[in-house]
């Protein structure tokens, strides 16, 4: 597993520093997922063991940099295979409840994810909810809850958009995407002196406006008229599933929020890629996530309930 590790407040997770590991060397992406669970810390696998064995569990997964691999264009990103059936058969389990938590927006979350019928999402960070349903068409929607705004919310949101595309004009790679309840501007796809240029700009202009809460997470400057985190999102989904134990995984500043609520026995946080953290283990990336997902779905099928 990665070699990075969480803050020293945290427990440590996620890489086996042996000798004997090193010789071995770190299975990456397309090995098979024997070895691949071998390589889990004893650590994390322990807990794991103790999550599987609650009577109800809560999976609550960010989807970029978790279960899909960060790219270059958004539209482009899809979930790892062995990640799809893992959660496939976690959703699948009794007692199981399945959410994905993301930044993005819950109807376009759907249709990247394609996640089992009945998942719970959670997408703009909070601001939007739904179940994943069946359409009559046979495709997989999001039965969302509305997102309800004062006038006051829906005049701001109307200038942040037009204050931010006004920033983003003219530079290539950067564009602006309208949510509900937010405008988000992106800079992964800009030359990196133009994205910390328009991210100041941002962060100086739209971003300071009395009544905006803004998240700036990995290329992304969001700026939402609602004060929403993943964390409420989080301790909102236990409570509505009565879940006796939560594993959170996420990879971005914005994931911060969720770790911090999971203080109960048999909870289980986890940060994938680097960067500093409270999550109490860590994988290297997506790769390595889906062989926790994988492990979590071995240890849940031989655990009676």
């Amino acid at each position: 597993m990665s070699t990075d590790r969480p803050s020293d407040a945290a427990p440590r997770g996620g890489q086996d520093d042996s000798p004997a590991a090193r010789d071995e060397g770190v299975p990456g992406p397309g090995v098979a997922a024997p070895l691949f669970t071998a390589h889990l810390q004893e650590g994390l696998d322990s807990a794991l063991r103790e999550l599987a064995a609650a009577p109800t569990i809560l999976v609550g997964l960010d989807f970029d940099g978790v279960l899909a691999p960060i790219v270059l264009d958004p539209a482009t990103s899809r979930m790892l295979p062995e990640s799809a059936g893992a959660v496939a058969d976690l959703a699948g389990m009794p007692g199981v409840e399945v959410a994905v938590v993301s930044g993005r927006e819950a109807n376009d979350l759907v249709a990247l994810a394609q996640v089992p019928v009945g998942t719970r999402v959670v997408g703009s960070h909070g601001a939007q909810w739904g179940t994943v349903v069946l359409s009559p068409a046979g495709e997989l929607v999001l039965e969302a809850d509305p997102v309800e705004l004062t006038p006051e919310q829906e005049a701001l949101r109307a200038e942040l958009v037009r204050e931010t595309e006004a920033i983003a004009a003219g530079v290539p790679g950067a564009w602006v995407q309208v949510k509900p309840a937010a405008a988000v501007l992106h800079t992964r796809r800009a030359a990196r002196d133009d994205a910390a240029r328009l991210t100041r700009a941002a962060l100086d202009g739209p971003a300071a406006r009395s009544g905006v809460q803004t998240v700036v997470g990995k290329e992304v400057v969001e700026m939402a008229v609602l004060d929403v985190t993943k964390g409420d999102a989080l301790v909102r989904l236990r409570s509505a599933v009565g879940a006796d134990a939560v594993l959170y995984a996420g990879d971005d500043t914005t994931d911060e929020d969720a770790f911090a609520v999971l203080l109960g026995d048999g909870d289980v946080s986890i940060k994938v890629g680097d960067g500093e953290t409270g999550a109490a283990y860590r994988v290297a990336d997506p790769e390595e996530f889906s062989a926790v997902l994988l492990r979590l779905v071995e240890l849940r099928e031989d655990t009676p309930l």
